[in-house]
């Protein structure tokens, strides 16, 4: 089975996609991201549409919400001084790694 994500952006400059399921995981992971980290939704969304057209290319795109999750977790952890902890930051490699 293959799955795709598109990403489109609107006239408005929010994007929109489909992405596997059929639904978008993109809403609901910015409305918590934004929460969490104190981040204008419009920020996190624009950072969320770069980081998913970077996995445009794979060949396997079941596990891609989750690696757009923690790609974006990472950069905002960052923005926020926060740094992963070593042992938690070595787990998660191992895996998506």
């Amino acid at each position: 089975m293959s799955v795709t994500a598109v990403v489109v952006a609107e006239d408005n400059g929010t994007p929109e996609g489909p992405v596997p399921g059929g639904g978008s995981f993109l809403d609901p992971l910015v409305s918590r991201l934004s929460a969490q980290y104190g981040v204008d939704r419009r920020a996190v969304r624009t950072r969320a549409v770069e980081v998913l057209a970077s996995f445009a290319g794979a060949r396997v795109h079941a596990f891609v919400p989750i690696l757009v999750e923690k790609q974006l977790r990472e950069t905002f952890r960052e923005r926020n001084g926060l740094r992963t902890i070593p042992a938690a930051r070595a787990e998660s490699e191992a895996v998506t790694g």
